[in-house]
């Protein structure tokens, strides 16, 4: 829920300030037993970059989170419309 939480937030944050106009999508499946994969779709332009923000900072830690916890992750550009996919999985 955590990982998903970030995404997602990356997400609607992402489209208001790059004025998306169609909605964020989130999917969830499970490819093989015990394998989660989410991926979270926005049309905002750009790709996300991890961060290290300053140890003060109250945001930033999102991709770090993911790439931390996460077995697998990434970005693309495949999915509804324009703008990217942000995905990981859980139990490989």
């Amino acid at each position: 829920m955590l990982l998903t939480s970030e995404v997602v937030t990356n997400a609607v944050n992402a489209c208001r300030s790059g004025g998306c106009s169609e909605p964020v999508t989130l999917y969830g499946e499970w490819p093989a037993p015990a394998t989660l994969r989410v991926l979270v779709h926005d049309g905002a332009p750009g790709l996300p970059v991890p961060r290290w923000p300053a140890g003060d900072a109250v945001g930033g830690r999102g991709l770090y989170l993911v790439g931390t916890c996460a077995d697998e992750w990434g970005v693309c550009r495949h999915g509804p419309g324009r703008g990217k996919s942000v995905w990981f999985e859980l139990g490989r």
